[in-house]
């Protein structure tokens, strides 16, 4: 069965692979012999950049006991002045996506404490053992933190205020006073490209940050590089992207993932159905009872009206209730994660935990 999926799947392939997909993405901006797209990348999207190469840093972030939470980033890279981006690619929303950013950058800020930790004590003396202990009562930090810029392609749309325009798609986030706006600190910043958000057609690109969306958004469409997309900048982008470059193996590790991404959203889309239509059923169901039920206790044909009405209503809400915390647990119990089933189904873990233990 996988070999016809994976048959089938190679079919509908064009020219180019789709980028929002984790192991493309990280080949395109997590490639070691071939830096070229993540360097034109960052200097283009943070804008005041000039970064001629970076250091790709391991992935894998440890918190500060062994028991803590371990993160991975999609791409972790340094450039020469110390500077520490976080490049991050996020397909589902996620109701707290912005908090998420946050946590991230904590974990290279607090890592810049321990790795001046470690320096002291390299100075201090041949036999660490010796001088462990009393180097962690004499060390000493002027917390000269190097920045870091965390930076998020989003294949969705996040919250904004009610006035943010429909088609701004980039933002970019710092620490700064309130009234004046003067910067507190200019070591932490967030930068958020929301491919929801876009929605120009390629004889509408005005500058290199629309040619790169509409890139990052269509590249898996395109049979052959559009003319509109031929600068240099883009060069390499399009060179990693494109499948005939791929290996055997990388092609297997791309049609693995394009079929678990269908897979995964046949089942959001199947699991919502069914809760609207239960939901539906349910409520029509119990509508009529309360209906009837309430009726015939507040009289003939005023009473029976009201009660119709407001039965109606509260079984319906019960009804859709019920249908939605079926498909929870349905979605639960095919092994989605914890927090893909609060974003689609708008609701909290704690929900979760009561619906599953009222089962």
């Amino acid at each position: 069965m996988a070999d016809e999926q994976k048959n089938e799947v190679m079919k509908s392939l064009k020219g180019f692979a789709k980028i929002s997909l984790d192991f493309t993405f990280k080949r395109i901006f997590g490639n070691e012999s071939d830096k070229g797209a993540l360097i034109a990348f960052l200097n283009r999207i943070i804008g005041d950049a000039d970064i001629e190469d970076v250091q790709l840093l391991p992935t894998e972030r440890l918190g500060l006991t062994s028991s803590d939470r371990k993160t991975v980033f999609d791409v972790f890279c340094r450039s020469k002045d110390g500077t520490e981006f976080i490049v991050e690619m996020q397909c589902a929303k996620q109701k707290y996506f912005k908090d998420r950013a946050l946590y991230y950058a904590g974990y290279p800020l607090v890592e810049q404490g321990r790795q001046a930790f470690e320096r002291y004590v390299e100075s201090c003396s041949s036999d660490k053992s010796a001088h462990i202990k009393r180097s962690y009562e004499s060390f000493k930090w002027d917390f000269n933190l190097k920045p870091i810029i965390f930076v998020a392609v989003l294949d969705f749309s996040m919250s904004h205020s009610e006035e943010w325009p429909r088609d701004k798609y980039y933002s970019s986030y710092s620490l700064k006073e309130d009234t004046t706006d003067e910067v507190m600190n200019d070591k932490l910043r967030f930068i958020f490209l929301e491919l929801g958000r876009f929605d120009k057609k390629e004889n509408e690109l005005s500058d290199m940050n629309d040619k790169w969306m509409y890139a990052l958004k269509h590249m898996h469409e395109f049979n052959s590089r559009p003319d509109e997309l031929m600068e240099n900048e883009l060069d390499a982008l399009f060179n990693l992207a494109k499948i005939a470059n791929f290996t055997p193996k990388d092609i297997n590790t791309y049609l693995d993932e394009l079929i678990m991404e269908r897979d995964y959203w046949n089942c959001i889309d199947y699991a919502k159905e069914e809760a609207m239509k239960e939901g539906r059923e349910k409520g029509m169901e119990q509508g009529m009872a309360e209906g009837m039920k309430q009726g015939m206790a507040e009289g003939m044909k005023q009473g029976m009206a009201e009660g119709m009405k407001q039965g109606m209503a509260e079984g319906m809400a019960k009804g859709r209730a019920e249908g939605r915390a079926d498909a929870i647990r349905r979605m639960i119990a095919g092994g989605l994660e914890v927090e893909h089933v609060c974003t689609l189904m708008e609701v909290t873990p704690e929900d979760i935990k009561r619906i599953i233990s009222e089962q």
